[in-house]
């Protein structure tokens, strides 16, 4: 009877050193499945980042693209006629032309009501021996009542 109980308590031993590897073996998964459930959850919200932040751009770029202006020389005026064109998508308003001290035909003008995309103004810009100005600058306001912040940008004349 005695040895009877013993192989009992032996296989009970058995069956609780079994039941514990088991229940180790299940605390590792249920470890790993949480560690696996973070990193997914931070990589979906890496990529709401992302897409948010890329959304940003475009909404950023297209507001840079509203109003643009190129300065573009016409090649047969030997550097003196060059072309502000609005390569932009909106209408700017209230354009004013600095050009310096590059001089540029009497009447020129170089302040403008309006400045629609697509458009463009013939400019002329003579250099002298005294000429230091080497960019003009263009401001403009995105809408007709000019109640916005003046824009501005400076053009190279090459």
């Amino acid at each position: 009877m005695a040895i009877a109980a013993f192989v009992v308590a032996c296989l009970a031993l058995l069956a609780s050193a079994a039941s514990a590897w088991f229940a180790r073996g299940q605390k590792h998964a249920a470890d790993l499945a949480v560690a696996e459930a973070q990193r997914a959850a931070d990589a979906a919200a890496e990529t709401v980042r992302i897409e948010q932040a890329r959304r940003a751009d475009e909404v950023a770029e297209a507001e840079r693209n509203r109003v643009r202006f190129e300065l573009i020389p016409d090649i047969a005026s030997n550097g003196a006629t060059w072309y502000l064109q609005q390569a932009g998508t909106d209408t700017a308003y209230g354009v004013h032309v600095d050009t310096g001290d590059l001089l540029g035909s009497s009447g020129q003008v170089t302040t403008f009501n309006e400045f629609p995309a697509g458009d463009q103004q013939q400019l002329v810009l003579l250099r002298t021996t005294d000429t230091t100005t080497e960019r003009i600058e263009v401001t403009w306001h995105q809408r007709p009542d000019h109640s916005d912040p003046q824009q501005s940008v400076s053009l190279l004349v090459r």
